[in-house]
């Protein structure tokens, strides 16, 4: 028997986990056919289906670089999917753009744009510290953020002392909370009573569950800051107050999922959405921690 597709919208969502709960989801963008996963194959078969039984052509990829990327290959195989439009809003490694197929389009700015400020720097000017997590991510930013670059495992607090007898005035920092909670890691450090370090921290991609954990840096650091890549597009943060303001790429996902029809027009301008293929008229390099970005709409009007 022949599904009834009339009167599904021509779109679906796909997330990573610990983001958006099924109930923000259907609160933000109605009913949608959306899957919460970080295997790359799972992903693939979902949105084979979705093609196949629903006739969707539209995918938003609110995933990681890794996923992203292990998903490119299995799109770019399948050529039925030629005429599907994808556009990722939380993967922003260079290696994964480098290599992105041509129907794949990205909302947001990439990592060596987000810490061109932080790069050719002499060394223990500002320290990086970064994930164990092994992704084209935070492989990127250990690679080429200023040094001495730790993994979080690696550091100690004598590690901390030496970068301060060296002059260390910055830390760069991007570490995850799930499956390990990685901020509490570099709290015990930093707050141990041996660490000399007072100085500032700069975290990359803070998101709301963890401003908490970074809360109690303030008590001894001079000050914390969080930086993000650049986002295209966004609704007002206060129409979504129970959405990570840190990072908008939620924000970003929402305001996609909602206005699908204006895909074909996001991607003329190429200032919005964007790939290797497509010459990008323009983005700001970096954005500070509560700041809204480039282009801001009205969640109850059209893009």
């Amino acid at each position: 028997m022949k599904k009834n597709v009339k009167n599904v919208k021509n779109i679906a969502y796909i997330q990573d986990f610990f983001l958006l709960t099924d109930e923000q989801v259907k609160k933000y963008m109605g009913n949608i056919k959306f899957i919460t996963e970080e295997d790359a194959l799972i992903i693939y078969k979902f949105i084979v289906c979705c093609n196949k039984c629903y006739h969707i052509t539209n995918f938003c990829l609110n995933i990681n670089s890794g996923s992203l990327e292990n998903l490119n290959t299995l799109i770019k195989k399948n050529r039925k999917l030629d005429n599907c439009y994808f556009i990722a809003t939380r993967s922003n490694a260079n290696s994964v753009r480098d290599i992105i197929a041509k129907n794949i389009y990205f909302t947001l700015s990439s990592v060596d744009i987000m810490i061109d400020e932080y790069t050719n720097l002499k060394p223990y000017n500002v320290m990086t510290i970064v994930s164990d997590t092994i992704t084209p991510y935070y492989d990127q930013i250990y690679e080429i953020g200023p040094k001495p670059a730790y993994r979080i495992s690696e550091l100690t607090v004598e590690k901390v002392n030496e970068f301060v007898d060296k002059g260390g005035k910055n830390l760069l920092i991007a570490l995850r909370n799930a499956p390990v909670n990685e901020f509490e890691k570099l709290n015990k450090i930093l707050l141990d009573p041996l660490s000399k370090y007072s100085n500032f921290a700069t975290f990359i991609e803070l998101d709301l569950i963890d401003t908490s954990v970074i809360e109690k840096l303030n008590k001894k650091l001079s000050s914390t800051v969080s930086i993000a890549s650049n986002v295209s597009i966004n609704g007002l943060t206060d129409f979504y107050p129970d959405i990570n303001q840190f990072t908008l790429y939620d924000n970003c996902a929402i305001q996609l999922v909602n206005y699908f029809n204006e895909w074909e027009n996001f991607i003329k301008k190429s200032f919005i959405v964007f790939n290797r293929f497509t010459k990008i008229m323009g983005i700001a390099k970096i954005k500070r921690k509560k700041e809204l970005l480039t282009t801001t709409t009205n969640a109850n009007e059209s893009v």
